[in-house]
């Protein structure tokens, strides 16, 4: 029974020893493999987060410039209110919040969040209706 475990015993030290000798790394690793892992990480932080901040920025940036009197907007602390004036050199925007007793608030022109845009609520409406057209000629 002894010879048998020291049998054993030799075999898995000589199998240790062999992972412990494994052939060398191919020549192709080294510090240039890990600089070119270290650009493509980069290179995939910029697609994932800076180009789609990018792209917000400028759909935020035309939503802004495309602002005009008596639109009807949104602000990003949740008051809505019709634009009386816009002041795009100062960056400041007036709003009108109550009709009834023409109360108006100043506001930074960048805290405009949506603007309710009449036409665009008109086209999506009335696609609306072409797709119920559509549902109940379906039907029949």
């Amino acid at each position: 029974m002894n010879v048998v475990l020291t049998n054993v015993a030799n075999v898995f030290s000589s199998a240790l020893l062999m992972d412990a000798a494994a052939p060398p790394a191919p020549a192709g690793s080294g510090p240039f493999q890990a600089v070119i892992m270290v650009f493509l990480v980069l290179l995939a932080l910029f697609f994932i987060f800076i180009l789609p901040a990018r792209s917000r920025d400028k759909q935020t940036q035309k939503m802004i410039d495309s602002i005009k009197i008596n639109d009807k907007v949104l602000t990003t602390g949740g008051v809505i209110g019709v634009v009386c004036s816009i002041d795009a050199q100062g960056g400041e925007i007036v709003l009108r919040v109550d009709d009834a007793n023409n109360v108006k608030i100043h506001f930074a022109l960048s805290s405009v969040y949506f603007v309710f845009n009449k036409e665009a609520a008109k086209k999506e409406k009335d696609g609306k209706d072409k797709g119920k057209d559509k549902d109940k000629s379906a039907k029949k």
